[in-house]
């Protein structure tokens, strides 16, 4: 009887693992801090501190499966509680194995598609767009099997 005890517990504990590393494989964005970029609108004198993460709205994931190949279209909505328009980076993990085929952003309900460009002209393009007080997206290789945007 202890025995049973003792392997329901080891899995149990087993599946709450598997759980915990599910859910690290998503995405978060880490708002960039007002003291970098003023905010906006300027903040009472008892400001609201910015968030260290974004909470998640929403996740929705398609998975497609031709012979050995997976395609899985990962799309992610963030929510703002504060009443400033916030910058941040988006932080994705993928596996070693996997390879990213599109990188989107969504504006005003039209959806923009990113493009390949060398690091530098990707810069370059990306600071002339944030120049113009646009919201631009660039999608980095961070190191480690993790992209940024």
């Amino acid at each position: 009887m202890r025995l049973k005890k003792s392997a329901s517990f080891f899995c149990l504990l087993f599946v709450c693992l598997l759980a915990a590393v599910s859910a690290n494989a998503q995405g978060v964005i880490v708002p960039i801090p007002c003291d970098f970029r003023p905010c906006r609108p300027i903040p009472r004198p008892r400001p609201i501190p910015v968030p260290n993460v974004l909470p998640v709205k929403s996740i929705e994931l398609d998975t497609r499966i031709v012979g050995q190949v997976a395609t899985t279209h990962v799309e992610q909505v963030f929510r703002n509680d504060t009443p400033y328009t916030l910058e941040g980076t988006y932080f994705f993990p993928i596996p070693e194995t996997a390879s990213i085929v599109e990188f989107a952003i969504w504006e005003n309900g039209k959806k923009l598609v990113g493009e390949v460009r060398s690091r530098e002209e990707a810069r370059r393009i990306y600071d002339e767009i944030v120049r113009r007080q646009k919201d631009p997206g660039l999608l980095e290789y961070a190191g480690k099997d993790l992209f940024q945007a």
